[in-house]
């Protein structure tokens, strides 16, 4: 790969001088063309800036780096998210599959990161940042209860509150669902339960993540619980306490 120019969008001056000395020091395949500490500005300049690869900052305060992304007409081959120590923003890029850095950037972080956009060489898919936006405001406003999910025909959003269980089938997930049809979703149970979390949610066994709120009946002489369709589920030994805390008994 020839040559790659990157930009730098960061509302903190500071920030961006350490990310660009970082980039410099460790990173000689990469050239940073351009530098913005405004939003506003970036988006009138990178239609006319030649880069390829953008370092975004996802909280400002003026326009978080979601938003941006939306006013562009064309988004850069490559994105590397650029964010703070947030437990959920973290968890959706995961799960997303996105290129991000935490702040303060560690140096071999920012290599791997580099290296993986080198070795890809492809356009950043557009439907996995769309996702990603989704499920960030999901994690970080859980009232709004939806995940957009990549499915055989394209994409989906689904309501968590529609969700009755899922069921690991190796490295698929089974999402069931009242009265609709259940999904076949291409993540292990384990990247759900990172993002699904109680109250609501809860891994009652290796196979299953349940919605509690979908739980009609506990049978304490089997230690089965009977979901709101009927479904008979063990709950382990080892999340058996949990799940009683949960019920107050």
């Amino acid at each position: 790969m020839d040559q790659i120019k990157a930009v730098i969008i960061d509302d903190e001056p500071d920030n961006v001088k350490t990310l660009q000395l970082l980039i410099g020091k460790y990173c000689p395949d990469v050239t940073v063309q351009a530098t913005f500490t405004d939003p506003k500005v970036a988006i009138k300049a990178l239609p006319k800036t030649d880069y390829d690869l953008l370092f975004l900052d996802v909280e400002m305060p003026d326009m978080t780096g979601f938003e941006l992304l939306k006013k562009l007409p064309k988004h850069p081959t490559g994105i590397i998210f650029v964010t703070a120590h947030s437990t959920y923003a973290v968890k959706a890029f995961k799960f997303n599959a996105l290129d991000y850095l935490l702040k303060p950037v560690d140096v071999e972080e920012l290599i791997m990161a580099v290296t993986k956009y080198k070795k890809s060489g492809d356009s950043i898919d557009t439907q996995s940042v769309k996702k990603l936006m989704a499920n960030l405001e999901f994690l970080s406003k859980p009232t709004l209860s939806k995940l957009v999910l990549p499915t055989q025909d394209g994409v989906e959003l689904i309501t968590t509150e529609d969700i009755i269980f899922l069921k690991a089938d190796r490295n698929y997930t089974q999402i069931k669902r009242f009265d609709k049809k259940d999904l076949i979703v291409a993540k292990t149970l384990g990247d759900f339960e990172e993002i699904l979390v109680p109250p609501r949610f809860m891994r009652i066994n290796k196979q299953y993540l349940i919605n509690l709120d979908k739980v009609a009946r506990y049978i304490r002489n089997t230690g089965n619980v009977i979901m709101c369709e009927n479904t008979e589920i063990q709950i382990s030994r080892t999340r058996k306490d949990e799940f009683l805390s949960f019920l107050k008994v």
